[in-house]
C-alpha cells in the first residue's frame, strides 16, 4: 500500500512539475527497467477513476436526446481501457525508432503513463460534475473541449521533456500516437455502425 501511495504521489508531483516547466521534474520518475515496468501499475491505480468516468458518462448520456445509443457497454469500456494503455507503447517505439533516437523510449513511456493517470482523473472529475448536476450540457461541452486542449499540451510536454526534443519535433512526436488512436477509434466506431 505504501508503495502505491508513493508511486501515485511521485507521479502526480512529476507531471505537475513537468507542466510547470520546473527543471527538477525528472527526479520524480524512475526510468530504469524496474521503473518502466512499475509505471504500468498506473493503469491499475487509475481503474477506479475510469470506472467512475464510464458510469458518470453513461448516466449523463442517458439523459440526453439520442444518448441511449451513445452509452458505452462494459465490453466497449474494457476495450477502450486496454487501448489507452497498450497502444501508446507500440506507437512510441515506432516513433522513437523512426526519429533515430538511441534513448528516451523508457522515459517517454514512464512519464506518459503517469500523465494518462492524471488525465483520466481530470476527465472523470468533469463527467462526475455533470452527473451530479453541477454542469449542464453546454458547460460539459465547454469543459470537454478545454480538456482536449489541455490533453494536447500535456502530451506535447511529455514528449518534449522525456525525449529531449525541440518543441516543434516534440509536437509532431506527441501527435502521431494521438492521431493513430483517433483513427482507430473512428474506424471502430464506423465498423460498429455508430
Amino acid at each position: 500500500m505504501g508503495s502505491m501511495i508513493g508511486d501515485i504521489r511521485s507521479g502526480f508531483r512529476g507531471i505537475f512539475a513537468l507542466l510547470a516547466f520546473k527543471p527538477d521534474w525528472r527526479q520524480h520518475f524512475d526510468v530504469s527497467v524496474d521503473g518502466f515496468a512499475r509505471s504500468f501499475l498506473a493503469a491499475l491505480y487509475a481503474l477506479p477513476a475510469f470506472i467512475l468516468l464510464m458510469l458518470a458518462a453513461n448516466h449523463v448520456l442517458a439523459g440526453l436526446p439520442g444518448g441511449d445509443t451513445a452509452q458505452v457497454s462494459v465490453l466497449e469500456a474494457f476495450g477502450q481501457y486496454a487501448r489507452i494503455w497498450l497502444l501508446f507503447p507500440v506507437i512510441a517505439f515506432i516513433v522513437v525508432k523512426a526519429l533515430g533516437l538511441k534513448t528516451g523510449f523508457s522515459a517517454w513511456i514512464v512519464v506518459h503513463n503517469w500523465a494518462v493517470f492524471v488525465l483520466l482523473h481530470v476527465q472523470a472529475f468533469i463527467w462526475l460534475m455533470a452527473a451530479a448536476g453541477l454542469a449542464n450540457a453546454e458547460l460539459l461541452g465547454l469543459l470537454l473541449a478545454f480538456y482536449q486542449v489541455i490533453r494536447l499540451f500535456v502530451h506535447w510536454r511529455v514528449a518534449a521533456g522525456a525525449l529531449g526534443l525541440h518543441w516543434g519535433l516534440a509536437a509532431g512526436a506527441a501527435c502521431i500516437p494521438l492521431v493513430v488512436d483517433a483513427l482507430i477509434v473512428y474506424g471502430l466506431t464506423s465498423a460498429s455502425g455508430g
